[in-house]
């Protein structure tokens, strides 16, 4: 296993849910970890509880210049990353006809735009170094539809696609990409009963399961992985 100390991350939309439990087991797991969000004073509160090596950077998934911005930024301050965790998203609940060119717009960029913006910024630096590791946290939303969720299925039925391709490109640079799909999570604190009827999957174990595919020996990689509630 892979250790993780002196590492430098990237978690996208990193101050809550599944994106701040994931920079909290990176940093456990002891890298440096770089996280980005919409609202300074969310990302300064999470930065300082997830720990001393844990830096806020505000970035707007949805604008070019501000993931420009943040992703010079965080190169200069902390350096290239070593793993992208393309984690930021939106979910909106219509159906297809109720929803607006505008909303339709805002999940897209979110969600499928803002990840190839991101990924081309610090994709350059993985490819110099000759090794990296990027995660796209998509959904069971990517591999089937959901009545009401058009335009968060479209996004994330996108990223599979791309993250596919983008694979097959950079594979010869010993950079893997890795697809988590989770199925309903719960984004709370993890602090309750581990088995038993009625548990949603935690997003604390989708933490846990990327720091493991992080540790492993770069010659593995686990392309596309779902991850299911035992018993919800």
């Amino acid at each position: 296993m892979t250790n993780l100390s002196g590492k430098i991350v990237v978690v996208t939309g990193g101050t809550r849910g599944i994106g701040r439990h994931i920079a909290s087991a990176l940093h456990e797991a002891g890298a440096t970890v770089a996280i980005t969000g919409r609202k300074e004073a969310t990302l300064e509160a999470a930065s300082a509880e997830i720990g001393e090596r844990c830096r806020a950077y505000f970035c707007d998934q949805r604008s070019p210049e501000s993931i420009t911005c943040a992703s010079d930024r965080i190169i200069k301050e902390i350096g290239q990353p070593d793993i992208l965790v393309n984690n930021a998203g939106l979910m909106t609940r219509k159906n297809a006809i109720d929803t607006t060119l505008e909303a339709w717009n805002e999940v897209i960029e979110t969600n499928l735009t803002g990840v190839f913006l991101t990924t081309q910024a610090f994709l350059p630096g993985m490819i110099e170094k000759n090794r990296g590791d990027i995660f796209m946290i998509s959904s069971m939303s990517g591999k089937k539809g959901d009545p009401g969720s058009a335009a968060y299925n479209a996004s994330k039925f996108g990223l599979q696609g791309f993250s596919q391709a983008l694979m097959y490109e950079v594979r010869k640079h010993n950079i893997r990409v890795m697809v988590l799909n989770p199925s309903s999570v719960n984004t709370g604190e993890d602090t309750g009963p581990e088995s038993g009827k009625g548990l949603y999957l935690h997003a604390a174990d989708i933490a846990s399961t990327l720091v493991h595919l992080a540790q492993l020996p770069g010659r593995t990689m686990i392309r596309d992985m779902d991850i299911w509630g035992t018993n919800p």
